[in-house]
């Protein structure tokens, strides 16, 4: 069955940019489809003056008129416009809502900070798979801070933003110190363990700093993970950059905007580290507005990563059934292995992820599909999963439309050996799956795979006794191989 699909937009009305997302929802997924930003700088110097910048005021109600006239050629009235930190605090906050509101047409809603952190958070929690944690929304004039994982306190908001720490020069031992005696008053963060979710544009780049430290392969940023020695080594690199021209280009050349505000930044999370419990960072590419939208839309059972991958796939009901029967039917044949993934419902969840995009790639070329395929599923905007799953999918698809597919040397490193193997072993299956059913669901649910102590045996109706071709057996002599067992066909 498909989940319902709908077109949505959220404003942001942010301390440093005025942005617009358009969003295509399908069931638990919430997928980009236009992403603009002004960077007006509404909060430039709202600490030494207490008003919203002028020229930022300018900026951002131009960008409003622009976005309602795109909302309006596009024929979408289902959005939300939201304005945070900066808004709430400046005196003029209120006049400028007034001017807002008439510049969209529609009521700009002005967010309390506690809301803030709760919004963020339901965004982090539609986009991972039972995070358990907290979340850490960095915005230009403010950070909120709200545990995740089943956790009811509510969140709080700090003016520890770049806008509202620095005005001029810094001085990283006073900000250092600045930044230390307001987190102690955090109560959320002495609580705090699990995962810290990094959210916001800001941590999004010391990411892609480290990303280019360590040469890593995959620039996907959500899910991305940085430990503690990680930060303190992209730490040092912001820091370095007050007075190193080398190491500032290097800043600039990832983010040039955000250079400047990357050692605080920098710090913020040193410091939240250091005095918590948490065990690392885990960047989310979703927060606030992700959090307003899935609010809006009501909360949902379904898990974003199957819904993402029917989505991003574009998969039709025929497609779906057949990822779901494909599944079913590789399941009894794979070999058993120790906890790939933390625990065997976390493995199945993502087995099953890898059959529903098993038919994504029927549209490319054959003799660039597999690689086609490969790409799509290691960096396709789908949520709910880490790298290394990720990376597995990516791979099982690989292996589902060539054989002997052989993945970029610069990606083993997502996986383990033990990964690796799972990998090959639903690929292969797969490919006996779709070959002998026709990529169809009903035939494949009339069949059945069974391991028994050497024999992988593919089970077959009498009436279907057709659909066992030559490559049904070749393919079934592969999968056998791949799991150390015998191939045999049963009929009737």
């Amino acid at each position: 069955m498909l989940p319902k699909s709908e077109r949505a937009a959220i404003i942001d009305i942010g301390s440093n940019s005025v942005r617009l997302v358009i969003y295509s929802v399908l069931g638990a997924s919430i997928l980009p489809t236009f992403n603009e930003k002004v960077m007006a700088g509404l909060g430039e110097g709202l600490m030494k003056t207490g008003q919203l910048s002028p020229t930022g005021v300018e900026s951002a109600l131009r960008a409003l008129g622009r976005y309602k006239a795109i909302l309006k050629a596009l024929n979408l009235g289902n959005y939300t416009a939201v304005a945070t930190a900066a808004v709430r605090s400046a005196e003029n906050g209120p006049a400028f809502i007034q001017q807002a509101s008439r510049a969209l047409g529609r009521r700009v809603t002005i967010l309390s900070g506690q809301d803030e952190a709760r919004l963020s958070a339901v965004g982090v929690e539609a986009s991972f798979h039972n995070p358990a944690g907290m979340i850490g929304d960095l915005g230009g004039s403010s950070l909120e801070f709200k545990q995740v994982g089943g956790v009811a306190e509510p969140g709080e908001s700090l003016m520890l933003g770049p806008l509202s720490l620095v005005d001029g020069d810094l001085d990283l031992k006073a900000l250092r110190k600045t930044i230390r005696a307001t987190l102690k008053t955090s109560e959320t963060l002495a609580q705090a363990e699990g995962r810290f979710y990094a959210v916001g544009g800001a941590w999004r780049t010391l990411a892609k700093l480290n990303m280019e430290l360590e040469s890593y392969a995959l620039r996907v940023l959500q899910g991305y993970q940085m430990s503690k020695t990680q930060v303190d080594k992209v730490a040092r690199l912001c820091f370095d950059s007050l007075t190193n021209p080398a190491a500032r280009t290097l800043l600039e050349n990832v983010d040039k905007r955000r250079a400047r505000y990357l050692p605080v930044a920098a710090i913020l999370l040193q410091e939240i580290l250091a005095m918590s419990e948490l065990e690392g960072v885990t960047i989310s590419s979703s927060g606030l507005r992700e959090g307003v939208l899935r609010d809006a839309l009501g909360p949902t059972a379904d898990d974003p990563l199957m819904d993402g991958v029917i989505a991003f796939a574009r998969l039709d009901r025929n497609q779906i059934q057949f990822g779901e029967a494909l599944h079913d039917f590789i399941a009894p044949a794979l070999a058993p292995e120790p906890d790939l993934f933390g625990s065997p419902a976390a493995d199945i969840r993502i087995e099953k992820a890898a059959c529903m995009m098993a038919d994504s790639a029927g549209r490319f070329h054959p003799d660039h599909r597999s690689q086609m395929a490969y790409d799509q599923a290691l960096r396709a905007p789908y949520t709910g999963v880490s790298h290394s799953e990720r990376a597995l999918i990516a791979y099982a698809i690989g292996c589902r439309y060539e054989k002997d597919f052989k993945r970029p040397d610069e990606y083993t490193p997502l996986t383990t050996p033990e990964q690796d193997g799972r990998a090959r072993q639903i690929g292969s299956a797969m490919r006996l799956g779709a070959v002998f059913s026709g990529r169809s669901g009903p035939i494949l649910r009339r069949a059945s795979l069974a391991r028994t102590e050497d024999l992988l045996q593919l089970r077959v109706s009498k009436a279907d006794e057709a659909m066992v071709s030559d490559t049904v057996v070749r393919r079934l002599s592969q999968t056998a191989s791949q799991l150390r067992l015998k191939p045999d066909v049963k009929i009737g």
